[in-house]
């Protein structure tokens, strides 16, 4: 009994290690010439960025300049092969910071991946897609002849990750119950596909498969309405009173937030549901987990219990609300857990946040090009927050200018001295001769 125990307890530890480790999904070969798509998935500390991502053919970093974007918690990565050739490459992030379970890594993450010999029939630009208006993809044809391409939207179960086994798993599935359109591409013409945002369902992942019959591409959507839908008859529309809600925690500590939610329609509302993003789903609590109803004009008070654990990060996610006919109103969540923090006095709370203020916090590697004032979240910036690195060659280049200005300065006054004292000099033979 007693070993059943021990081993249970070594398989949970074991595998519980691997719950929340960064990884990539990805295709291991691409075509000649094809658009490079990836998904990076990891609770990580510091967000990979454009800077800190290259790309090694063998052992050597080659140029090819890579897009990423951080959606609904995921980070997706494009960049254009055109022009390398066949072989070995990888893909690196340096110097990532990520927690394993519970513990924290600083290393870098790598992934190997080949281009073959085949040639890709076409590329698009961009890769993915976050976004609140309508948009387009650009195909660009790499045949030596005209293609035909097709292009359709993934239903819900299509874009199923849990049904498909992951983003790429559908570049092997069938194309059952999808609704395709075509598209002629000359040889080396470029066009653009337009799409309408509303053929999407708002604030989750779908994708947009374009194809012809040697080159397929999965191209992730994410509609992020800023405001929420009215339909035409304005009977349905709600809203958070606040867009965003930040929260700093001290470690291993407890809080709790109010939000409102208003009916701004014209008919009451019954049955709405309240979501929350997965990576809230440790940390947060709500006080329901739906609502009965609402009253037209009136709003519902929501209960937000937070908790943080022995860690310290970031965490963000949204709150959102959908309606019988699938109208949302959202909040952006970001849960800040830092050590040995002191939360803010009651009598702190007077002081008005940078935002109320028409200011910005400037981030880690910014300062602030003017004047600046305390403010409830930090100290914020009443102009515009530019790199260090600019504003230190500003002052460098300011300091240098004075330099040259104090030089020519010094010059011309010892040049006007010397030759003023020049003329002033007494001749005694011509004072002689006079005598």
């Amino acid at each position: 009994m007693k070993k059943s125990v021990v081993f249970l307890s070594f398989a949970i530890l074991f595998f519980s290690s691997f719950v929340s480790a960064a990884e990539f999904d990805m295709k291991s070969s691409y075509n000649k010439d094809e658009t490079f798509l990836a998904k990076i998935s990891g609770n990580f500390l510091e967000q990979p960025s454009q800077s800190n991502i290259i790309f090694l053919k063998e052992h050597t970093r080659i140029s090819i300049i890579p897009i990423i974007q951080n959606i609904d918690g995921d980070f997706y990565i494009y960049a254009q092969l055109i022009g390398k050739t066949p072989g070995n490459y990888s893909i690196v992030i340096e110097d990532a910071r990520y927690y394993q379970g519970a513990e924290l890594k600083e290393s870098d993450l790598s992934e190997n991946f080949t281009i073959s010999e085949t040639q890709s029939d076409f590329t698009i630009s961009p890769g993915f897609f976050l976004t609140k208006n309508n948009f387009s993809i650009q195909v660009q044809n790499l045949a030596d002849s005209q293609i035909k391409v097709s292009y359709a939207f993934l239903n819900d179960s299509d874009n199923s990750e849990e049904e498909n086994g992951g983003f790429f798993s559908s570049f092997f599935g069938s194309t059952e119950n999808k609704k395709e359109n075509e598209i002629l591409v000359k040889s080396g013409e470029i066009k653009k596909i337009d799409f309408n945002k509303n053929y999407f369902s708002p604030f989750k992942i779908q994708k947009i498969e374009m194809r012809t019959n040697t080159t397929l591409y999965n191209v992730p959507v994410f509609i992020n309405v800023n405001k929420t839908e009215i339909n035409s008859e304005n009977k349905t529309r709600i809203d958070f009173e606040v867009s965003e809600l930040n929260v700093t925690l001290p470690l291993n500590s407890k809080t709790t937030r109010t939000l409102y939610l208003f009916n701004l329609g014209s008919a009451d509302l019954e049955n709405l549901e309240i979501i929350f993003s997965d990576s809230l789903k440790p940390y947060l609590f709500l006080s329901e987990k739906n609502i009965p109803g609402i009253a037209k004009n009136e709003s519902k008070k929501i209960e937000i219990f937070l908790n943080s654990n022995n860690t310290e990060g970031i965490i963000s996610g949204q709150i959102k609300v959908k309606t019988q006919d699938d109208f949302y109103a959202y909040v952006d969540i970001t849960l800040n857990f830092v050590k040995n923090y002191q939360p803010l006095n009651e009598s702190d709370l007077s002081i008005p946040l940078c935002s109320e203020k028409s200011g910005e916090i400037c981030g880690e590697e910014e300062i602030c090009s003017g004047d600046s004032e305390v403010a409830r979240d930090g100290n914020c910036c009443l102009d515009s927050c530019i790199a260090e690195s600019e504003d230190s060659g500003l002052a460098w280049k300011i300091t240098g200018w004075a330099i040259i200005f104090l030089i020519i300065v010094f010059v011309l006054w010892f040049y006007f001295r010397r030759y003023k004292m020049a003329r002033n000099v007494v001749d005694l033979l011509k004072v002689a001769r006079r005598r």
